[in-house]
C-alpha cells in the first residue's frame, strides 16, 4: 500500500529532522539491521513508518517487527492482527509473542516491562539494534516521576537515548509532532485503552498532572530539553552514553548477576543495575537504596566479599568485578563441567566466559571457579564466602583453580596472552 502526505511541507521537515538527529548521535548505520517493538499505538506505528521512510537518504537497514501481546485483555488480539496487517502493507516480517503468565492486577507495569525487555534480547539478531518509541513527552514524564519517588540524581536526565543495544531515535521529537506526521499519511492505529486508567502512575501524571501546568507553562519541554542537557553535561553525562556502564547484567530464577570482563573496570553505571536487580529480586521494593548500594561499590572496589545484607534479606556476594545478589539461598552442587582438561585460547576462554556468564542458570555456579592443569598465577589463597565448603575442598585437592575473571585480568596481560591453557571448569550439577 502507497501512503501519500498531505502535508509534504511538514512530513519533509519531519523526516529531514528526524534523519538528521539519528546522524549527529549515530544511533544506527545506515545498514544496521533494526528489531522495532511495535504495539500498534500511534508512537510505533509511526517510527516503523519513518525509519521505513529513509531509503531516500540512503538507507538500506533490513527491519522485522516485534509485537507482543499480553494476554490480559480481550482486545489485544485485535492489536496483534492489526500490527501484522500494517507490517504486510509495508512488506515488513513481523514476529508476534504472546504471554500467559502476567497479572493485570499485580504489579503489572514492572512486570511487564521485564519480560518485553527480556523477550527483545532474547529475539533479538546479534547485529540487531532493538527500537523503541520513546519520545520527548514521555522523558519529561519519567523524570518527572523519578523527581517525585528517588533521591537520585540520573533521572533528571531522562529516559536515556541509547542502552545497550536499546535505541530510542524519537527523542527528538514530541508526541504533538508525531501526531501531526502520523495524520500526514493518514497512518492507522489503535489506542490501548489502559492508557486512560490513572491508576497506572505514568498515566496519572500524563492525564492529570501534565495538563495542569501545560496550559499555563506553554514551553515547557523546549526548556525542560535545555535544561536537561544541561543536568547532563554538569553531572559529566553525554545524552547517548549517560547509562554506559562497563558492567553487564543476567538474570536468573531468583539471583542476578553484574559482571564486567573488562579490566580495571570503573564502577560507573553499577547503581542503574543493581537497583534494576534489586526491582528484580524484590518488585515491591522502593527507593534507590543508596547506602546499600554504595556499600556494594565499596566493598567491591576494596576486595571484599560479603555477603551483604540487603533490603527484605536479599544477600550480596562479591568478587573479582562479579556481584551475586540472591533473594534465596539454594545449595549448588559444582562439578567440572569436562571429564578431562581442555586446552583454550584467550579467544575462545573469553567466548567461554561470555556465554557462560549470560546463561539465566549459571548464576548458582558463583564464584565461577576456573580449574588450571597448571599453576598460572598465585591465587588459590582466596576466601569466598559463597560456596564455602566447595573452596575448602579445593584447597585441600591441591588443584590449581582461579576466579575465571581475575584469570581473565592476568591472561590478558601481553606476556601471556599468546599462551594456551588447559582448563576445566566447575559448573552447577543441580
Amino acid at each position: 500500500m502507497e501512503y501519500i502526505s498531505s502535508d509534504k511541507n511538514y512530513s519533509y521537515r519531519f523526516i529531514n529532522h528526524f534523519e538528521g538527529f539519528l546522524n549527529q548521535y549515530e544511533l544506527f548505520g545506515k545498514s544496521t539491521p533494526l528489531l522495532v517493538a511495535v504495539s500498534g499505538g500511534i508512537d510505533s506505528i509511526a517510527i516503523l513508518f519513518a525509519i521505513n521512510s529513509l531509503r531516500r537518504f540512503g538507507y538500506s537497514n533490513g527491519l522485522r517487527v516485534l509485537h507482543i501481546n499480553h494476554g490480559t485483555r480481550s482486545g489485544q488480539l485485535k492489536e496483534e492482527e492489526f500490527v501484522t496487517q500494517f507490517c504486510d502493507s509495508l512488506d515488513i516480517e513481523c514476529i508476534t509473542k504472546k504471554f500467559s503468565d502476567l497479572n493485570p492486577h499485580k504489579n503489572f507495569e514492572y512486570t511487564a516491562r521485564v519480560k518485553r525487555y527480556d523477550e527483545m534480547y532474547k529475539l533479538a539478531l546479534p547485529d540487531e539494534k532493538i527500537i523503541l518509541a520513546h519520545h520527548i513527552d514521555d522523558s519529561f514524564e519519567w523524570s518527572m516521576l523519578q523527581t517525585l519517588r528517588s533521591s537520585g540524581v540520573e533521572g533528571l536526565v531522562g529516559i536515556p537515548l541509547i542502552n545497550d543495544r536499546v535505541v530510542r531515535p524519537f527523542m527528538c521529537v514530541t508526541k504533538d509532532q508525531i501526531i501531526r506526521y502520523a495524520s500526514c499519511f493518514d497512518l492507522p492505529f489503535i489506542e490501548d485503552p489502559t492508557n486512560e486508567q490513572t491508576k497506572y502512575e505514568r498515566n496519572y501524571i500524563r492525564l492529570e498532572v501534565v495538563p495542569a501546568f501545560k496550559a499555563r507553562y506553554k514551553r515547557y519541554l523546549k526548556h525542560y530539553v535545555y535544561r536537561h542537557n544541561e543536568i547532563a553535561r554538569r553531572l559529566g553525562m553525554h545524552l547517548r552514553d549517560k547509562n554506559k556502564s562497563h558492567f553487564d547484567i543476567s538474570f536468573g530464577v531468583s539471583t542476578v548477576v553484574i559482571f564486567s570482563q573488562q579490566m580495571g573496570a570503573d564502577l560507573s553505571g553499577l547503581t542503574r543495575l543493581i537497583t534494576q536487580a534489586m526491582k528484580r529480586l524484590n518488585p515491591n521494593s522502593r527507593g534507590t537504596l543508596a547506602k546499600q548500594i554504595e556499600n556494594i561499590k565499596t566493598a567491591l572496589a576494596n576486595g571484599k566479599h560479603g555477603p551483604l545484607t540487603l533490603t527484605n534479606g536479599i544477600l550480596a556476594y562479591l568478587d573479582f568485578n562479579t556481584v551475586l545478589m540472591i533473594a534465596k539461598k539454594e545449595t549448588a552442587v559444582l562439578k567440572p563441567a569436562y571429564d578431562d582438561y581442555q586446552p583454550f585460547t584467550l579467544s575462545q576462554y573469553r567466548n567461554y566466559l561470555h556465554a557462560w556468564l549470560y546463561s539465566s542458570t549459571s548464576n548458582m555456579d558463583f564464584p565461577f571457579i576456573t580449574l588450571c592443569e597448571h599453576s598460572f598465577m598465585k591465587s588459590n589463597s582466596s576466601n569466598f564466602t559463597f560456596n564455602e565448603q566447595i573452596i575448602l575442598d579445593l584447597k585441600k585437592s591441591g588443584v590449581h583453580f582461579y576466579p575465571a575473571l581475575r584469570l581473565l585480568r592476568e591472561w590478558s596481560k601481553k606476556r601471556n596472552n599468546h599462551k594456551v591453557l588447559k582448563l576445566n571448569f566447575l559448573r552447577n550439577s543441580i
